[in-house]
């Protein structure tokens, strides 16, 4: 008879613990791709100042280096400083750039070791009157921070005049802010010796507002459930939501709907990032599961299985131990 109980219990036990483990996994877990100077143990790094040719700084002018068909960036800050880093350090000859819009684009080959040093000079399209825009740059050319703006005058440069978007025109006396978010046309002209030069346009993006994010679950079954981030942004939109399990980067999803699925039963922490395409981001917590009821739920079948298991060991004992049972009798126990 205990022969016949061990292989019952032996069949029976992968039922009874059927349950999904209590470990979690997000689904599609994220990972980088690989690029080459990841590959790479020592990197190099680049840094200097970008100017314009009276020498005053320039705020938000883009640094990059190429290299084995992918690149490092990084902007310039109020001072004109730039650093860039994570550059491999293999002694080839790398293609440097520096842009900025309303600058001519500068570039050079440069072979960068580990500290190297290289000051841009930009030359401005418009050498006799051209404004300069410092803040805080973020990322893809959005400003997060309001904006100052004042003008380079060369020249005999009477009057400057100035509006944003479809605004009024003004003369310009002294540096002011703009701080709107928005996607923004700068405008100007001057007045020289009783002419009037062309009117200039530049663009300015400006989005100094967090994205909007909740974040709720679904459970899908009793070792499933959906993580939902529904993450809008008016200003630059959305670029991308990443959820942390346990403070753990679990996955990154950048197209809507955000949401991923957790697998596993146990109380988690589930956080997520929105981050929007300026750079600004808002984070949202939840803990998981959301209810006692899950947790009820699986124990009440977990008990129900578990009599299950002793009312038919017992059936078995009644038949006797030297009969094996036959499948219709399994069957109308079942």
């Amino acid at each position: 008879m205990s022969s016949i109980r061990q292989i019952l219990l032996f069949l029976f036990l992968p039922v009874l613990f059927s349950s999904p483990t209590f470990g979690y996994a997000l689904t599609n877990n994220f990972s980088q791709p690989t690029s080459a100077s990841s590959m790479l143990t020592q990197e190099a790094n680049l840094s200097g100042y970008v100017t314009d040719s009276f020498m005053n700084p320039i705020n938000a002018a883009l640094v990059r280096v190429y290299f084995h068909g992918t690149y490092e960036e990084n902007y310039s800050n109020s001072l004109g400083y730039y650093h860039v880093t994570h550059i491999p350090l293999c002694y080839c000859v790398k293609n440097a750039t520096c842009s900025k819009q309303g600058y001519r684009t500068e570039w050079v080959l440069l072979s960068i070791s580990e500290n190297t040093t290289y000051d841009f000079i930009l030359t401005s399209l418009n050498q006799s009157c051209y404004p300069v825009f410092n803040g805080t740059m973020g990322t893809n050319g959005w400003y997060i921070s309001c904006v100052n703006v004042s003008f380079v005058i060369n020249g005999d440069v009477d009057t400057v005049f100035y509006r944003v978007d479809g605004g009024a025109w003004y003369q310009y006396s002294e540096p002011y802010q703009i701080c709107t978010d928005g996607a923004h046309t700068f405008y100007w002209y001057y007045t020289y010796q009783g002419n009037t030069s062309e009117i200039m346009q530049i663009t300015l993006n400006i989005d100094r507002t967090n994205p909007k994010l909740t974040l709720l679950s679904e459970r899908i079954s009793v070792n499933k459930m959906k993580i939902i981030a529904e993450a809008t942004d008016e200003t630059s939109g959305v670029n991308r939501v990443e959820f942390f399990v346990d403070g753990v980067l679990s996955y990154v999803d950048y197209t809507v709907p955000y949401e991923g699925f957790m697998v596993g039963i146990g109380i988690h922490h589930v956080k997520a990032v929105a981050f929007d395409n300026a750079g600004n981001s808002v984070s949202s917590t939840i803990i998981t599961p959301c209810s006692h009821q899950s947790h009820s739920q699986y124990l009440r079948s977990f008990v129900s299985r578990t009599f299950f298991v002793l009312r038919f060991t017992q059936q078995i004992q009644l038949i006797g131990s030297d009969t094996i049972p036959s499948f219709r009798s399994v069957q109308s126990f079942l």
